[in-house]
């Protein structure tokens, strides 16, 4: 077999992969987001060349609109990755006035892969494994010694499996290095580059892609002709959010789910929209059903449909079919909440049996997320091997052989989501590909011998804005942490910082001064930290943490030292202290409001309908808190009294999160919470009186995730960022 060469970038103790898009230092990967790779990709690819800012914006952000600050950003952080001091650089120099120069030596290096198969009686490949010959690029490349010596050791490799009469098992035993990962040979091919595609789908052939495009608050419908990279708008922009994509098994048709933007935020219990057809090439769509939540997923003969729907106010999920008209719609299986079908998307198996779907999973001991295969005949339900997942779980695909399920998973709340193989039957879960990018939709041609996923670029920071003046904002973190600040941010009395990082392995609490020096990681073990709620005296930090097993709530002096477990239930979350300091209001597994004294004693229940992300008003009489309304399955905001109780106030806002973040303004008049139109994020408050809601921030651009004032009001940190999505397709996965 004709030997491939594959590049790499090696300086210093550092490797860069361009094709598998990794950093390398002494072997381990460094932890990079796309779009900081790439622009450090850029830089080696022209080094000892000052490349201008508007170049390097051009290069990582094609056709896209972003300020100047994303880029000194990614600099900050891979300076800070390189362990480089701007002052003294050893990598990456600053020209004023002009750009950025890579001034460290880089070899660039071809290493040649010569593929050994070896095959069983039958002829069929049974291992495949590549032998090395690394090269200089300045270096001549006969290659002549190392091909002769591949050539004897396929002959004498051969021999071996004849004498023997095995092939896999004899050259296991004889091989010195096993491939780390069974998808060495996986490549991954971007295909768009505006940075602003939520939702797509390949057709079974491979030649097509449907996907969606946001733009300006508005969302449209492009079809993509994989060899000539051509797209054609086949729906137009409109005020919707596309939920999911189909292709109908012969491809001549596409099926999606649209809805309203405010019906469909992350974290509600169903992305619920309206399913249409139409055919592929574009033409009149017809509307088939309503209330559909999430992706749909066809049977492999297209007479079927099946997809999920929620039912809040009867407390139930349900697995539902339809004919492919829209007609004889049925549930074919339920489950009770709190334990529920996740509307990511139900894969139907290939000889139409069973309907994989992923599934939400409250037990005694923590939380977790699953798929589970339901049979068609009659609807019982059998889980499909044993691996959990502690964060989003979507979008399930069937390999065409049936031999295996993919899936969107994060094995951390609100960690990376990566695609996954279960095998079936078996109990084996691997990752496809072994990257740090974050993963929102997949979707296989017919032969699975291609797969079309969605990769989204999070870029996170704490920026801390005085008097909430946008003009004044400033990000005080580099980006290393991914997503710095969502589900955990606030201030201690003395005006320092605490917030939740994915900087590690795993989501750590650390602390900060306001601008941004002195910071310390307080959690240290490889359990999820979050939600982290200060003491009015500055003494404690109370917050949630698996680190027993469940998701409890624990307390630990501000230092991070003496960490005590408070709670023992059945997971708990978003503790907030009372301006006393004498109770902790938080929440429970069955997403109702609890508090409980905060040095010991018993618990007591505040309400009873779904309820999450408690917010205590400044004198200690209110609690503020997202609830979701039975008649109309919407999150509202509502406000009780702090005995609990009937709620006082209720408000329809802007989203119908969950995780919405809302906070008291710091007169106590107002709730406040972040609003987003156009793919901008500014804060707003709601004025307890009933008056209408009033815009506090003026921001241009960028997502808000989190927020929090300081004690005496005049500072306001926000978790606020970027989040580009592109579509990628991958082979060879398999």
């Amino acid at each position: 077999m004709a030997p491939q060469l594959k590049h790499f970038y090696d300086f210093s103790n550092f490797r860069i992969d361009p094709e598998q898009r990794v950093l390398l230092r002494d072997g381990k990967v460094v932890p990079l987001t796309p779009k900081v790779f790439d622009t450090l990709l850029s830089l080696v690819e022209r080094r000892r060349q000052v490349v201008s800012k508007d170049e390097l914006m051009k290069f990582v952000w094609p056709d896209t609109f972003v300020e100047e600050g994303n880029l000194t950003q990614n600099i900050s952080m891979l300076r800070k990755l390189l362990g480089e001091s701007p002052d003294e650089p050893q990598y990456i120099e600053t020209v004023p006035r002009r750009g950025y120069r890579f001034v460290a030596q880089v070899q660039e290096v071809a290493e040649e892969g010569l593929e050994l198969v070896i095959r069983g009686p039958s002829g069929s490949e049974s291992v495949s494994e590549q032998k090395h010959r690394a090269t200089s690029s300045t270096e001549p490349q006969s290659g002549k010694f190392g091909r002769h010596k591949l050539g004897a050791l396929i002959a004498l490799a051969a021999l071996m499996v004849i004498i023997a009469g095995i092939d896999l098992g004899l050259y296991k035993l004889i091989r010195p290095n096993p491939p780390a990962a069974p998808f060495a040979a996986t490549t991954v091919v971007r295909l768009t580059h505006a940075g602003k595609v939520p939702r797509a789908a390949i057709s079974p052939d491979g030649k097509y892609i449907v996907h969606a495009i946001a733009e300006a608050g508005k969302q449209s419908l492009w079809l993509r002709q994989v060899a000539t990279s051509s797209d054609v708008q086949i729906v137009p922009p409109a005020v919707v959010t596309y939920v999911g994509i189909t292709f109908s098994p012969d491809g001549n048709f596409i099926y999606f789910v649209r809805g309203q933007q405010s019906d469909l935020r992350e974290g509600s219990f169903g992305d619920r929209g309206i399913l249409f057809k139409m055919p592929t090439l574009g033409k009149a769509e017809k509307k088939l059903l309503e209330n559909v939540d999430g992706h749909t997923a066809l049977s492999p003969d297209g007479n079927w449909l099946a997809f999920v729907r929620q039912y809040p106010n009867q407390g139930k999920s349900a697995l539902m079919v339809a004919r492919a008209d829209g007609t004889e719609e049925k549930e074919l299986a339920t489950r009770k909440f709190p334990n529920n079908f996740l509307p990511g998307g139900p894969a139907w198996s290939p000889d139409g049996k069973i309907i994989a779907c992923a599934t939400n999973n409250f037990t005694s001991v923590r939380p977790y997320r699953g798929v589970v295969g339901i049979r068609v005949a009659d609807g019982a339900e059998k889980p499909i091997g044993s691996k959990r997942w502690y964060g989003a779980t979507r979008r399930l695909a069937w390999l065409t052989d049936g031999s295996g399920i993919l899936v969107i998973g994060a094995e951390y709340s609100r960690g990376l989501n990566q695609i996954w193989r279960l095998s079936y039957p078996g109990d084996e879960a691997h990752k496809v590909v072994n990257d740090l990018n974050d993963y929102a939709d997949l979707s296989l041609t017919a032969d699975s011998g291609m797969l079309a996923a969605v990769w989204a670029d999070r870029l996170v920071n704490i920026w801390v804005a005085p008097d909430g003046d946008a003009g004044r904002a400033k990000s005080i973190t580099s980006g290393a942490g991914r997503e710095d600040g969502i589900r955990g941010l606030t201030w201690t009395p003395d005006g320092r910082i605490i917030y939740r990082s994915m900087a590690g392995d795993a989501p750590q609490l650390w602390i900060m001064g306001a601008d941004g020096t002195g910071g310390k990681q307080l959690s240290v073990d490889h359990s999820e930290h979050f939600d982290p709620a200060v003491s009015p005296d500055g003494r404690y930090v109370v917050w949630s943490s698996s680190a027993a097993g469940h998701r409890n709530l624990w307390r630990m002096d501000i230092d991070g030292g003496n960490p005590k477990q408070l709670t023992s239930g059945n997971n708990e979350w978003h503790p907030e202290y009372t301006p006393d300091g004498k109770w902790l209001v938080y929440v429970t597994m069955v997403y109702s409001l609890w508090k409980i004294p905060a040095d010991d004693g018993a618990p007591v229940r505040l309400t009873d309908g779904l309820s999450w992300r408690p917010a205590i008003s400044p004198d200690g009489k209110w609690v503020a808190f997202n609830r979701l309304d039975e008649a109309s399955s919407q999150w509202q905001i509502a406000v009780m009294r702090f005995e609990g109780g009937a709620p006082h106030k209720i408000f329809d806002a802007p989203s119908s999160s969950l995780f919405r973040a809302i906070r008291w303004t710091p007169d106590g008049r107002g709730v406040a919470y972040p609003v987003t139109s156009g793919g901008i994020s500014n804060i707003w408050s709601q004025p307890l009186d009933g008056g209408p809601p009033r815009q506090l921030t003026a921001f241009k651009d960028q997502l808000i995730f989190d927020f929090a004032w300081s004690r005496d009001g005049k500072q306001l940190a926000l978790s606020r960022g970027v989040v580009n999505s592109d579509v990628v397709l991958i082979s060879n996965f398999r």
